[in-house]
């Protein structure tokens, strides 16, 4: 009997009960979406960097090195189970081109290797370790859709032609967010083209379990082992390979918790509806001497239903949805074989999501124990006060504003120019690397002797980095990473503080700050030149490149050598500074627009985020569209005898129609004003806390005002005025003479 009788109620009510599970679908889907490109993106990372046998710390340095000494610091710490010395061979971008397209614009180190002996492997798109034949290179698989390469593609270097052969996925450098990508060439082709760059070299260390990095990176410091460049740790190279596409995850995780919101709102009061209608049917029941708890558990069963429908939905379309999203990490990372563990996360994560859904629901029809059989069978007729639910189309058009402004507010802010002052790099318009040749330091004046007589150039700026050990407060020694020169005049986004300006003050990136417990105020230790010199430390600034370890000095007066120099500058006339860059490019530095940085360094990012904000607009119109439109019919269902009697009185539908329509259009005009504040002050907070643990601090969205005033309100606006035409033409089929006899 319980069968039929939800049978017959779903047949009759055929719009709420697919409402219903299109509220759960969409919900379970949402999250269900999340579960699985976290576990993918999780799984994919670990099983690439597992196979590849990441480093656990890797020493970059510049310049002659004595392999004995490492050899006996190795042999001396137990805490070592390998270690390995790798060469990279530096290119210029200028002298390299892939497929016919010219390097000249990347904002990459590339630089050619070999195989690793011991650990650290390139691997292919299958995961296995390529056998390398002379006149064939291995190329980073980030470059195979950027420059539309295929096998069989040529890469040229100077005069010298390799040919492609495949396509490598590297556990170091795969991501967009490291600074270097390396080329897999063969032994012979490697010591053929020598010449054609300058031989860096990383130094790894491969720890035995449960060993700390930091003590041995600490030791490696204080025997003033080579270090002319900046360590990484294992730990930064799976937050690197995690950023890009962990920021979408977020993002769509964001939008699952307000969608699931919205959701419990709209079955709240499509379950509203129904016990309006079905009031005189529950006071007959309990007339007939049902139970509270039968009368509940008759309507809870036809939810469980519901729910279940809507969770294999939410099923289907997110195994749909993954596909096209998960793309881009099996093309980094490779597949992921945490396939068991991903199914069951994903069923844990709907069944969280149902099971909120239905004690909802459960609290909801808590309203049928406080309804008498006489107050059900007579109810009283009064017009119903319903600002409440005007207020809570408000909220609804301002949570699906809030979902649609989130991740274009952080579109627009990754893909600005300005969003530099976040990566430890000032708002300039052009940026030149100097990386290559036998003395930076004399190219870098070469070149800045030209800069100063060049009457295009309205500012520059000179900075160069040195890898300068300092002493901690406890005695111990660290090597950082530390940027000299003029930091005034491109400035970064400061968190505390002010940048460097005296000989004597140092400013830290935020993770350092934080890494070495130190604050605005605190003193440092550098020993430069052989000298100790106690710095100030003058500022905290946000720095989400390198590691996020980063320093900086006003003091130029070091003779360290230099790892690399950068040399910012911004034009009188921004708009001939393609020419201007191309009368640069053969000056021995790499010359790039920051706008091409940034896409480069984001371009994953990017392109995962503008997707995600397709999906988060359409989610929230078609979200919008069917609430608003749900809670004007139940609006005008609970007035049904109030709109009978005007409609006796001589008011006409079009009348009544009108001021329903108006009060919807204001509640949701309103709500669109409370959901474009929300989204840019709270969206900016969550996303603030989210890239402050990559060193971001400060966070502040740049927002592009003609969608956040325009674009994003006529779409909601536009959604919202057909929704309430579709809600109030319920007005249409109340008859005058309701009010008297009752609707038939």
């Amino acid at each position: 009997m319980l069968k039929k009788l939800i049978w017959n109620d779903v047949r009759q009510n055929m719009l709420l009960s697919a409402a219903t599970v299109f509220f759960m679908a969409v919900s379970a889907m949402m999250l269900a979406l999340t579960a699985l490109l976290f576990s993918s993106l999780l799984g994919s990372i670990n099983g690439l960097m597992e196979q590849a046998q990441a480093p656990d710390l890797v020493q970059m340095h510049t310049g002659t090195l004595d392999e004995s000494q490492i050899s006996q610091f190795a042999g001396e710490r137990q805490e070592i189970g390998q270690w390995q010395i790798c060469r990279f061979l530096n290119m210029d971008n200028s002298e390299v081109t892939l497929g016919g397209h010219s390097l000249l614009d990347s904002t990459q180190d590339n630089g050619l290797c070999t195989q690793s002996k011991r650990f650290d492997y390139l691997l292919d798109m299958d995961n296995d370790r390529p056998k390398v034949l002379p006149g064939q290179v291995y190329v980073p698989v980030c470059y195979r859709t950027r420059y539309e390469l295929n096998i069989g593609d040529t890469m040229r270097i100077g005069s010298e032609e390799l040919t492609v052969a495949g396509f490598l996925r590297d556990a170091q450098m795969n991501s967009m967010m490291a600074s270097s990508k390396r080329f897999l060439v063969s032994e012979w082709d490697y010591e053929q083209l020598k010449p054609c760059g300058e031989e860096e070299y990383l130094i790894e260390f491969l720890l035995k379990d449960g060993a700390d990095t930091n003590t041995v990176s600490t030791a490696y410091t204080q025997w003033g082992l080579p270090a002319n460049g900046p360590a990484i740790t294992k730990p930064l190279i799976r937050m690197m390979n995690a950023l890009s596409d962990g920021t979408t995850i977020v993002v769509i995780f964001l939008a699952a918790v307000v969608v699931l919101l919205v959701a419990l709102l709209c079955i709240h009061f499509i379950l509203s509806i129904r016990m309006e209608r079905d009031k005189r049917e529950v006071g007959m029941l309990k007339a007939l001497g049902f139970g509270r708890g039968g009368i509940k558990r008759l309507y809870f069963s036809k939810y469980i239903l519901f729910s279940v429908c809507g969770g294999m939905l939410g099923l289907g379309a997110s195994a749909i949805l993954q596909e096209p999203l998960e793309q881009q990490i099996r093309e980094l990372y490779g597949a992921s074989d945490t396939g068991a563990q991903a199914v069951a996360f994903t069923l844990c994560a709907v069944a969280v999501v149902e099971t909120v859904i239905l004690l909802s629901v459960w609290h909801s029809l808590k309203k049928t124990d406080r309804l008498s059989a006489l107050a059900a069978l007579f109810p009283v007729r009064e017009q119903k006060r319903n600002w409440h639910q005007y207020l809570l189309i408000g909220f609804v058009t301002a949570a699906c504003t809030f979902l649609m402004l989130l991740p274009q507010n952080l579109y627009s802010t990754l893909s600005s120019p300005t969003f530099v002052t976040y990566m430890g790099i000032g708002d300039a318009d052009i940026r030149m690397d100097i990386r290559q040749g036998v003395d930076i330091s004399l190219t870098t004046a070469r070149l800045a002797d030209v800069l100063k007589r060049d009457g295009q150039v309205e500012r520059y700026a000179i900075l160069q980095t040195r890898s300068l050990p300092a002493v901690l407060p406890d005695g111990t020694t660290c090597n950082l990473t530390v940027e000299t020169g003029n930091h005034t005049v491109f400035p970064v986004r400061y968190s505390e503080g002010t940048p460097p300006v005296m000989d004597d003050e140092i400013a830290l990136s935020s993770l350092n700050a934080k890494e070495l417990g130190l604050s605005v105020g605190d003193t440092l230790l550098l020993r430069i030149n052989g000298v100790e010199t106690l710095y100030s430390i003058c500022g905290i600034y946000s720095d989400i490149t390198n590691g996020g370890k980063t320093a900086k000095i006003s003091s130029s007066e070091n003779n360290s050598p230099v790892i690399w120099s950068v040399l910012y500058v911004s034009l009188k006339d921004r708009s001939a500074s393609v020419r201007w860059m191309e009368s640069y490019s053969k000056t021995g530095a790499d010359v790039t627009d920051i706008e091409d940085y940034v896409r480069d360094t984001y371009g994953p990012t990017l392109g995962q985020l503008r997707l995600a904000s397709k999906g988060a607009a359409l989610i929230a119109v078609l979200v919008a569209f069917v609430v608003i439109a749900l809670f004007l019919r139940l609006i005008v269902e609970r007035n049904r005898d109030a709109i009978s009697l005007q409609k006796a009185l001589g008011f006409t539908s079009g009348d009544i129609g009108r001021t329903y329509c108006l009060k919807g259009f204001l509640s949701a005009a309103a709500g669109i004003i409370f959901g474009l504040t929300l989204g840019t002050l709270l969206g900016e907070s969550l996303c603030g806390t989210v890239l402050k643990s990559f060193g971001a601090d400060s966070f502040r969205f740049i927002i592009r005002w003609d969608r956040l005033l325009v674009g994003i309100p006529a779409i909601i606006l536009g959604t919202t005025m057909f929704a309430v035409l579709m809600g109030t033409a319920e007005v249409q089929r109340v008859k005058a003479y309701e009010c008297c006899t009752g609707r038939e």
